[in-house]
């Protein structure tokens, strides 16, 4: 066979199907829209707080619970530092948290703001990166 005539063919069945499928469809059917299930959302809790950083916080934070609230810049940025810095499991659990309501909001700032841990000591003034053994003067 050809690749011409495999083309026919395949325009041919193409044509075939397009008529076949307008008629049985119902004009009901295709005039049906579905309402996108993303649209009612409430938008992510970060570009929110982006949103507010850019014009100086003047930008209502929308929350989960209904309520809107101006919260402020320092603490859009605090918010957002965290974030940054926040492994990505952690930046989920964050952005669940403070979506929740303006006092989660807080609550968010307060549990992923606690200081990381200083690295630990062996001995002497060597960190734990360093190799230790029994050998070591120090």
């Amino acid at each position: 066979m050809r690749i011409q005539e495999i083309l026919l063919e395949k325009k041919h069945k193409k044509h075939r199907a397009k008529k076949h499928d307008v008629k049985h469809h119902d004009d009901a059917e295709r005039d049906e829209v579905v309402p996108d299930a993303e649209e009612d959302k409430v938008p992510l809790i970060t570009m929110q707080a982006l949103k507010a950083l850019d014009v100086q916080g003047n930008y209502p934070l929308t929350f989960k619970d209904g309520s809107k609230a101006k919260l402020g810049l320092q603490d859009i940025k605090l918010f957002l530092h965290h974030y940054m810095a926040a492994k990505p499991s952690d930046k989920e659990l964050m952005q669940d948290i403070a979506s929740q309501s303006p006092q989660s909001f807080y609550r968010a700032i307060a549990r992923f703001s606690a200081p990381a841990a200083a690295p630990q000591k062996i001995k002497g003034t060597r960190y734990m990166s360093h190799f230790s053994g029994d050998h070591d003067d120090k």
